[in-house]
């Protein structure tokens, strides 16, 4: 549990596979081994702990489960950890598995590089947004395409535009240079339950039982909301009117409607005869499945006509008309406005294959029936297509920003203030016969700039010259005069120039020794 012996991981994560909890067999000095407790493995950690100016260092290690069943047992083994430093706290070397890290704020003024998604009409209805999550890995200036990897799981036989299908992948192309693929998942390799398998369909899927974080790459992770993991119900926010107005209903069928979940625009014009239908044959199913049987009228002339607005017939360079058949309610033979159904569906020649909604005016009896020109789009819930292409930017790193350089200088602080004895920056006297080394830390100074600092009377003590990394917003003093002697206590003035801007800042700090 963290004796200086075993020192306890700031995180932990493992495979889900059966063995997990701590070990009773290789104890060492009557310890167990803790093998986790079955989180799964994940391959990103965020640590929200951290101060600005202190330097960590991390180390990832990887871990087998032993040999219970070698003599008395095998203890678990596991990478070690090189971290070297000499007499001063310096680094003399690091294991390749060690990384050195200090945090910092930005630097003031700095605009950092941003993510912009491009837009796009997507057949897919959940959400991707990409996270910046190592700044210093970034490629500014290239564009990002995220593709996905679909399965069709049932289809309408002879009907090109009749099909059901799973988003089962993904795929991230980097579009500047010159299209290559650099990430992908799908169902031979993933991270964590980001693609799971349906055992009562027999077919991989996107999990959307939780958000899906990829892996990094180039600095980035995208984080998708996969929505739907096959076609279900009608999308009532993107489903209304687009012009004009009336009172009509729009019934999806529970099961051939799957095949056919797409866009489709219904337009009314002044026009009678505006479509005919063309179905003779075939059986037409409600909303529950059940045959119409006889009552219906079959090559009705209407007024609108339905498009299909997710396709574009290749023959005609037209979206795809659909049939339209009318369910003869009274049993009259006769199509009236108010009282019958109209079954808008896929037709294979002259033969009915599929419905996909009903259309009917039953709720006013008509008397609202939509005016020429009013056009309404019927829309559904969709996972994302192999079609489907969300692209993305990093944009260019850009120039300081001069609205915020002001108030960024009003941030700077001395850290800290007072200075008492010691902080938490400066590395242990690990050798007698070393002074101590002092530091204290400037924040939000801009990346370009000149720091002096001066005794109360004026006498200048120090000078620093701050040429950083453009987000690099610290810089840490050793509280030295230019002589290299050891400052006395007391209260000190500091002028920072910030040399690519032209503003200045005064501020003063005390030391307690």
């Amino acid at each position: 549990y963290g004796t200086p012996m075993f020192k306890k991981p700031i995180y932990q994560c493992d495979l889900v596979d059966g063995i997990s909890g701590f070990t009773d067999f290789g104890l060492v000095n009557g310890a167990g081994y803790n093998l986790g407790s079955e989180t799964g493995i994940t391959h990103i950690f965020v640590d929200n702990t951290v101060q600005n100016g202190r330097t960590y260092y991390y180390a990832v290690v990887a871990y087998d489960f032993g040999a219970p069943n070698i003599g008395p047992g095998i203890a678990p083994s596991e990478n070690n950890v090189v971290i070297e430093l000499d007499e001063a706290e310096e680094i003399r070397s690091i294991g390749k598995n060690v990384a050195v890290v200090v945090p910092h704020p930005r630097a003031a003024g700095y605009v950092p590089p941003e993510v912009t998604i491009e837009e796009t009409e997507l057949f897919g209805t959940g959400s991707v947004e990409p996270l910046i999550r190592a700044q210093g890995a970034l490629k500014q200036g290239h564009q990002y395409a995220l593709t996905f990897l679909a399965d069709t799981i049932a289809s309408i036989s002879g009907y090109d535009y009749g099909f059901q299908y799973v988003t089962n992948g993904i795929q991230i192309f980097d579009e500047t240079d010159s299209t290559v693929l650099i990430y992908s998942e799908d169902s031979s390799k993933y991270v964590g339950q980001n693609i799971v398998f349906k055992d009562t369909a027999n077919y991989w899927v996107l999990n959307n039982s939780e958000e899906i974080l990829t892996d990094i790459f180039d600095g980035l992770q995208l984080q998708i909301e996969p929505g739907e993991v096959e076609a279900s119900s009608l999308n009532y926010e993107k489903s209304g009117w687009i012009t004009g107005a009336g009172t009509m209903r729009i019934t999806p069928t529970v099961t051939e409607g799957l095949q056919l979940s797409w866009k489709y625009n219904i337009t009314f014009t002044d026009d009678d005869s505006a479509y005919v239908g063309i179905a003779r044959s075939g059986t037409i199913r409600d909303e529950n499945g059940t045959s119409i049987g006889s009552n219906k009228i079959t090559q009705p002339a209407v007024n609108f006509f339905v498009q299909n607005m997710s396709f574009i017939d290749t023959s005609t360079g037209q979206h795809p008309i659909m049939d339209v058949v009318v369910q003869d309610v009274n049993d009259n033979d006769i199509v009236d406005i108010g009282v019958d159904r109209f079954f808008v569906g896929a037709t294979v020649g002259s033969r009915w294959r599929a419905t996909a909604f009903i259309m009917d005016f039953q709720l006013d009896s008509g008397s609202n029936y939509p005016s020429s020109e009013s056009s309404y789009q019927v829309d559904y819930n969709r996972p994302y297509f192999s079609t489907d292409t969300i692209r993305f930017s990093v944009e260019q790193e850009n120039a300081l920003d001069l609205s915020i350089v002001q108030s960024d200088l009003d941030s700077v602080r001395v850290v800290p203030n007072p200075y008492v004895m010691t902080n938490m920056m400066e590395s242990a006297v690990s050798n007698p016969f070393l002074n101590q080394r002092r530091k204290i830390m400037f924040t939000h100074i801009p990346a370009n700039c000149i720091i002096k600092i001066f005794t109360v009377s004026g006498v200048l003590v120090d000078e620093i010259i701050v040429n950083n990394e453009p987000s690099n917003g610290i810089i840490h003093w050793d509280m030295l005069t230019r002589e290299n002697l050891e400052v006395a206590a007391g209260m000190y003035v500091y002028h920072i120039d910030a040399l690519d801007i032209g503003e200045e800042k005064l501020g003063k700090f005390a030391i307690i020794k």
